[in-house]
């Protein structure tokens, strides 16, 4: 009991989830095994080269280590699109362990000893070794986990490396005197024969993980790995502005350090005369510095990655490093400045620089990302130190300060004017930094694939509606009488809406038509016919003669009688009535006729009501408003009087929003008016519908908040809300996280599976909901993928769209927000949600 309970706080400390322990541990030792030796080798090589080259001949180094590393980068670009990954990284570790006990063996030979080539090739062996081992090792991490898994346990797996340095450097302080000393290099050896079956247990794990999605080993390793050389590997980094970024904040940081560490080694030098008091120095600097980088990075780096956005955590280390600057210059304390840069300068570039560009790798495509990875990580970081080099021999010859063996050289206190060169450097890199924010959101969304569409949106984008029921209404009115059918057939005519394929389909559903002009219908003089439908619906006298008649003052002083007659019947009268309404808005808005329409629209028939609320939609009169607004709450005429007001646009928002207020109008109407206003989606229905959600009553969020989704996604520029919107995601959350801690505490014996569908329900759609009012003031299109990548994508799509969101959403609603979209267990998601709910305990 008591170990589960102490294996659970584990997890939840080191943020490892049920069913990861074992990959996490194996991938911990794998940096372990590694990071010991590369300490170990890196100090043996240095030791070697200044004991027999010196100090001087460094420069020619980095040079030599330059130019090989180019070759490195060429043989690795060509073999590891012929190699699975793990066979690549096997292959290294036995390549490097076997020519390293060959190198020891060669060492202690004569030849080893005198040889003046020897050191050289011992340090671009060694810078090789390690630059090649750690690179496969973030390979590796890139392989197994998507950003938010990588978020999460790049802190764990970032210690076993700095353990393993810890180990390595203490291996070399105690050994290094004794007798033991000469088996440094064969130990390191060992161990990295030793890191061959974690390795291998690694990539076994991860084969029956893709077994278990359906997807062999074989089939992960080769998609998208095209063959690539150095020119290749090349091009894709200068082509893509991403990697272009990432390669351009390896060689700031690169040339930085170097300036960092010749400042740090010229204050040193200039206070410690004594050789002991200096070899005294170093040997108990090496190891608190990585003792403190330990330290940083299980308390602090793994926080901080996890807490801010990409763009914030790039800017950490320029800003951190701009302030000691400025302490090197302004402080009369240069070796404590010095110290303080440096232990900056290497303990954030091992904690957070290297974690977080590795996780901005993750969503580059497979195929650019083999070619460009290895290339900055390998050739780029090392290309810089020699520019950094060259950085300093630049700056030694504008002091006209003295040059020896290629090495500058000047006093600690000209060394301090270094700090200039190195502020002018960091601020390109922050401004690379926020660069490479942006671009990361752009990368993880190219990873985010809409999954459908809104279902209306789709519709109408193959369908015109508005056609299609004049169409059918003008089929269906043959049914009614041949008035009504001459008029919809004029109406197709007027709106030039009368294709060849409506006319064969209406002409076939027609057959022979005998008409009777309207003239001769309403007791007018004057009669005219039209026989089968052909290419002419209406004779031309009848095309003309339909307006003319409307118009006529005259014709409407006979009409008058005739319209009060026939309201005045209750019986047999509503054939009529839907002629009437129909004629009604064939004629101008001014006639007399036109005033008695709303009595039409308040008709009993939903018929004769329907052709009422269509002519109001031609004539536009405001005093019929009231009257359609009435007919939102049927069911039967809701559709036609949303429609009529829409036709009105901005002349009805007044009496819409004051209807869309008044409480005591029944629901249904009140959400009819929602969807009106949605449909006009000025800024004036804006502003109401906004009103609405922030002092309403919440009976109407989800009308109101779809409502403003679909003008939001109709019409990009208009101006909405985003406080009124965030004050409502704020509530939803604080409903969302109430409703699932419910559930959750519900005692199983009295579990109720109708509630419990019922309270899910209300969790899918207030989940829906935040995310509509998320795209009311960030890009709508992005949240909507995000969205649906959530809902229903797979596991690493999830990943992304969620990694987004990390990135995308100010502080303020994204701590609110991830923990209800991360995947998290049921007894977390509680913690966090009551976390949530008394931080929004005062909205």
């Amino acid at each position: 009991m008591k170990t589960g309970r102490l294996s659970r706080t584990l997890r939840r400390f080191l943020s490892i989830k049920p069913g990861e322990g074992k990959l996490a541990l194996l991938l911990f030792s794998y940096f372990f095994l590694i990071s010991a030796p590369c300490i170990i080798i890196k100090a043996l090589r240095t030791a070697d080269f200044l004991v027999k080259m010196g100090i001087e001949d460094l420069p020619v180094a980095y040079f030599f280590a330059a130019v090989a590393t180019g070759l490195v980068v060429l043989f690795h670009s060509k073999t590891q699109f012929r190699m699975s990954v793990r066979a690549l990284i096997i292959a290294s570790l036995v390549f490097f362990a076997v020519s390293g006990l060959l190198l020891q063996m060669v060492l202690q030979t004569t030849f080893g000893r005198e040889s003046a080539f020897l050191p050289y090739f011992y340090w671009v062996w060694a810078s090789a070794l390690i630059i090649v081992l750690i690179t496969h090792f973030w390979m590796t991490i890139n392989e197994m986990f998507n950003p938010r898994e990588a978020k999460r346990l790049i802190g764990f797996l970032n210690s076993g490396g700095i353990l393993g340095s810890i180990l390595g450097g203490l291996l070399v302080g105690f050994l290094s005197e004794g007798k033991l000393g000469s088996w440094l290099l064969p130990l390191a050896c060992i161990m990295l024969l030793g890191c061959i079956p974690v390795v291998w247990t690694i990539f076994r794990i991860q084969q029956k993980q893709l077994s278990a999605a359906g997807q062999s080993q074989v089939e992960n390793e080769s998609q998208e790995r095209p063959k690539a050389g150095f020119k290749d590997s090349f091009d894709s980094v200068r082509k893509n502005k991403f990697l272009a970024l990432i390669a351009g904040i390896v060689a700031i940081g690169a040339i930085v350090s170097i300036c960092i560490e010749f400042q740090f080694l010229s204050a040193v030098d200039a206070h410690f005369i004594r050789p002991k008091a200096l070899q005294a120095f170093f040997g108990f600097f090496e190891p608190a510095l990585t003792v403190f980088t330990f330290f940083l990075n299980f308390l602090m780096a793994g926080y901080l990655i996890r807490k801010l956005d990409v763009a914030r955590t790039l800017l950490l280390t320029p800003a951190v490093l701009l302030v000691c600057s400025l302490s090197v210059v302004l402080t009369p304390f240069f070796l404590l400045s010095g110290i303080l840069i440096r232990v900056s300068d290497e303990s954030l570039a091992f904690s957070l620089n290297h974690p977080v560009r590795e996780i901005l790798y993750i969503p580059v495509p497979a195929h650019l990302k083999h070619k460009a990875k290895a290339f900055i990580d390998i050739f780029v970081s090392h290309f810089a130190k020699v520019v950094g080099a060259l950085v300093l021999f630049a700056f030694a010859l504008l002091l006209n300060k003295e040059v020896e063996s290629l090495t500058p050289y000047f006093d600690p206190e000209l060394a301090r004017y270094l700090t200039w060169v190195v502020i002018a450097f960091l601020i390109p890199w922050a401004l690379f930094g926020l660069k490479v924010g942006k671009e990361y959101l752009e990368i993880l969304k190219e990873n985010i694939r809409p999954l459908w569409k809104r279902a209306e949106r789709d519709l109408t984008e193959k369908l015109d509606v508005e056609y299609a029921k004049l169409v059918f209404d003008t089929i269906d009115s043959q049914n009614y009488s041949t008035v009504l059918y001459a008029l919809h057939l004029f109406d197709l005519i007027e709106q030039d809406k009368l294709s060849p394929d409506i006319k064969k389909i209406i002409a076939e559903k027609s057959g022979e038509v005998q008409a009777t002009a309207l003239s001769d219908r309403f007791d007018a003089e004057g009669a005219a016919r039209f026989s089968e439908i052909s290419d002419e619906f209406l004779p031309k006298d009848i095309q003309t003669e339909i307006p003319i008649i409307m118009s006529s003052v005259d014709y409407q002083q006979v009409m008058k009688p005739y319209l009060e007659n026939i309201l005045r019947e209750s019986q047999d009268s509503e054939i009529n009535k839907m002629e009437l309404a129909k004629a009604i808005g064939l004629m101008n808005a001014d006639s007399p006729l036109a005033g008695q329409l709303t009595r039409l629209i308040d008709d009993e028939s939903p018929e004769v009501s329907s052709f009422a609320l269509k002519s109001a939609a031609r004539l536009k009169k405001k005093e019929y408003i009231p009257a359609i607004i009435r007919k939102l709450g049927n069911f039967i005429t809701m559709e036609d009087a949303v429609n009529a007001l829409h036709k009105y646009g901005d002349a009805a928002v007044g009496m819409l929003e004051k209807n869309l207020h008044d409480g005591s109008r029944e629901m249904t109407l009140r959400m009819a008016v929602a969807e009106v206003l949605a449909r006009i989606g000025t800024q004036k229905a804006v502003l109401a519908l906004t009103e609405e959600l922030e002092q309403g009553s919440g009976e109407l969020d989800v009308g109101i908040i779809d409502a403003l989704d679909r003008i939001r996604s109709e019409n990009a520029e208009i101006q909405l809300s985003a406080s009124a919107a965030k004050r409502k995601i704020f509530s939803l959350i604080k409903k969302y996280c109430q409703k699932f801690i419910d559930i959750q505490r519900q005692d199983p014996g009295e579990k109720n599976p109708g509630l419990r569908y019922h309270i899910d329900r209300y969790l899918e759609v207030y989940f829906a909901n935040i995310f509509k009012l998320l795209g009311l003031f960030y890009p709508q299109k992005d949240i909507r993928m995000v969205y649906q990548n959530i809902r229903t994508g797979t596991r690493n799509s999830v990943a992304i769209a969620v990694e987004w969101l990390d990135n995308a959403l100010k502080k303020d609603v994204k701590d609110v927000l991830l923990p209800i979209v991360e995947d998290l267990d049921p007894a977390e998601k509680i913690k966090r949600f009551q976390k949530i709910l008394k931080n929004l305990s005062d909205l």
